[in-house]
């Protein structure tokens, strides 16, 4: 089994505050091209593959104003979410937003 631990890099977004993970990129292009999004066994495979744990956190339950309009324009660069409080060194992932408003997807390598 082929795994390919994602580490964390240095974050530097875009002009309207979106990023992800260089690693990440590079394996959504291989698996899914131009794909929205996947499956959950798809989503379970990329965990695996990079031997990692995730969490996503959305402003929506703090500030549901903020997130709608994070959704709706598309500027994310005054969102900066925190941390998880869940034990491990969680690092970001992804931070974007879409339609359905915005999400920072966290992460930490899994141990066994």
């Amino acid at each position: 089994m082929e795994i390919n631990q994602l580490k964390p890099v240095d974050v530097v977004r875009n002009d309207y505050g979106s990023w992800s993970h260089p690693e990440f990129d590079k394996y959504w292009e291989a698996n899914f091209n131009d794909a929205e999004g996947c499956s959950n066994e798809q989503w379970d495979e990329l965990k695996r593959y990079f031997n990692i744990e995730t969490f996503q956190i959305s402003p929506e339950l703090d500030n549901y104003d903020q997130w709608e309009k994070y959704g709706d324009g598309g500027d994310l660069s005054d969102w900066n979410p925190e941390k998880p409080v869940a034990s491990g060194d969680w690092f970001l992932m992804l931070i974007y937003g879409n339609e359905d408003g915005a999400f920072a997807e966290w992460a930490k390598e899994k141990v066994a």
